[in-house]
């Protein structure tokens, strides 16, 4: 019953803005705006979203190492199944398929494996949060995380404190302060090393300054993709590089809200509003926001789920497995 609520409302929620952001619009204008997009854009956007997915894959594969060899390919491909299935099925349950499969593929455990996915997250915020605030301050981009960063700002020192107790896990294991409580619950401790397996590839100083590298590659090019959209809009007069990493920020932050499958909704009325206040019209930053939105989801969703059935995989089998002891398994 929970999940059948959580879902329903998922789904009203996108619904509701979705509304929110297309009430009061002229259909004819906006299909005016659309036709006026130029097309030869799309291309380098497609190669851009491919190049995004291959360095999110060369990064989990540097996670992983320490817990075993995986190849990039193998990583590439749980990608993008893993974005795909969460793009068409409710719950973020691409997360824990991708989760699920790694641990069978690479024969590694599952705590393990999730706990790579989480420092991913982990990860993600920390370096897009970064790449916003040097945005706004060398774009001179105002009103822009106002009355916020406070908050912000005691999440990512919570995020980066976890992280760094799960690095030099295996000290406070050893550490006559937590030994003897470690000793007397066995299971905690085993569940606690495995977990720290998962962030082991940050103990290397070069291995870590090359996985941040490629998160903030990863955000880069994705921010590319936003300008590049704003280009063929004939935007890139107001909506430069720095203002697509804010648009950036704002669509990550729109799908973190619960939503439908490939948060539509969300993401149109969160670009939509920000662009407003920009003095972008609400028809013509509808129009970006849903043409970009919809390019990235097709592509990735097409090519995620032909790595779903190339794997041996299909969408009701997935649905069926994980939608209820997916979650049982992920904790």
């Amino acid at each position: 019953m929970k999940t059948k609520i959580s879902i329903v409302a998922g789904f009203l929620l996108g619904a509701g803005l979705l509304y929110l952001a297309f009430r009061n619009m002229d259909f004819r204008k906006l299909m005016e705006i659309y036709s006026g997009a130029n097309p030869l854009y799309i291309l380098p956007f497609a190669l851009i979203a491919v190049l995004e997915l291959l360095v999110r894959a060369a990064r989990w594969r540097l996670l992983l190492k320490p817990s075993g060899e995986v190849s990039l390919w193998d990583s590439f491909r749980l990608q993008a199944a893993g974005l795909a299935l969460s793009n068409i099925l409710p719950l973020r349950l691409g997360e824990v398929a991708r989760g699920t499969f790694g641990a069978k593929l690479f024969n590694i455990p599952m705590v393990t494996v999730f706990a790579t996915i989480l420092v991913e997250r982990a990860l993600d915020v920390i370096v897009l949060f970064v790449m916003v605030a040097a945005a706004v301050r060398l774009g001179g981009i105002s009103g822009a995380l106002s009355g916020h960063g406070g908050v912000i700002w005691a999440v990512l020192a919570v995020m980066t404190f976890s992280l760094g107790a799960l690095v030099f896990a295996e000290e406070i294991v050893a550490h006559a302060w937590f030994s003897g409580a470690f000793a007397r619950f066995p299971r905690v401790k085993g569940l606690f090393e495995k977990l720290a397996m998962g962030v082991k590839g940050l103990r290397s100083p070069v291995n870590a300054a090359l996985i941040l590298l490629l998160a903030a590659a990863q955000w880069l090019l994705d921010s590319l993709n936003y300008y590049l959209i704003a280009l063929a809009f004939g935007l890139g007069g107001t909506v430069d590089i720095f203002k697509s990493v804010a648009l950036l920020f704002t669509g990550a932050m729109a799908a973190s809200v619960p939503g439908p499958p490939g948060y539509f909704g969300n993401f149109e009325y969160a670009l939509q509003k920000v662009m407003e206040a920009w003095g972008i019209a609400p028809d013509v930053g509808f129009a970006y926001a849903s043409y970009l939105h919809f390019l990235g989801y097709a592509l990735i969703t097409l090519i995620g789920v032909v790595f779903v059935y190339q794997m041996g995989h299909s969408l009701g089998k997935v649905w069926g497995q994980f939608s209820s002891s997916g979650r049982k398994e992920s904790a």
